[in-house]
């Protein structure tokens, strides 16, 4: 016995395959570990992509943990010549929305010919390593231009243990 199938009838079955495919990533994908109960809000400046990395970090000093928030578009600290360099923020674990402080993380006596941290997108991503007083990592982003007329993307990671300590922009 043949059965003869349509274009149509085989349209339908992956259409249907793919739709159930993509429901079933969505409702994996797009699941977030977010306490609903207890949420965590903190307010960043606008535009500055605040909260665009997270990592949650136990600070050996203080003995408590804290909340570590990447902002690459944030506005220079005022004695660094620069517009816009990024930000990293360390935040108490607590519901007050504007208890974040920002991490002085670029030497003010830079020398804006030779560093590039003009829109370096400081804060593009944050991580900690995990344990009590380890690492904490912070990445940023750069163009380069080369005097050969090519652009270059650079991606610089930084580790530092002390989040009181400048570091090495």
């Amino acid at each position: 016995m043949l059965v003869f199938i349509s274009v149509y009838q085989v349209f339908i079955a992956m259409a249907t395959a793919v739709s159930v495919l993509l429901s079933t990533w969505f409702s994996v994908c797009v699941a977030m570990n977010l306490d609903t109960l207890f949420p965590l809000l903190k307010k960043g400046e606008k535009e500055s992509l605040f909260g665009l990395s997270v990592a949650l970090h136990h600070h050996l000093k203080t003995g408590t943990y804290l909340l570590l928030v990447g902002a690459p578009r944030e506005w220079a600290e005022h004695n660094v010549p620069a517009n816009r360099t990024g930000g990293l923020y360390s935040c108490s674990i607590t519901v007050d929305q504007s208890d974040c402080s920002r991490i002085k993380l670029v030497d003010p006596d830079l020398n804006p010919s030779e560093d590039l941290v003009e829109d370096m997108w400081l804060g593009v991503s944050v991580a900690s390593q995990g344990y009590p007083g380890g690492r904490v990592l912070v990445s940023l982003l750069a163009l380069v231009t080369s005097r050969m007329g090519g652009v270059w993307m650079v991606v610089v990671c930084y580790p530092f243990f002390d989040l009181g300590a400048a570091c090495c922009f």
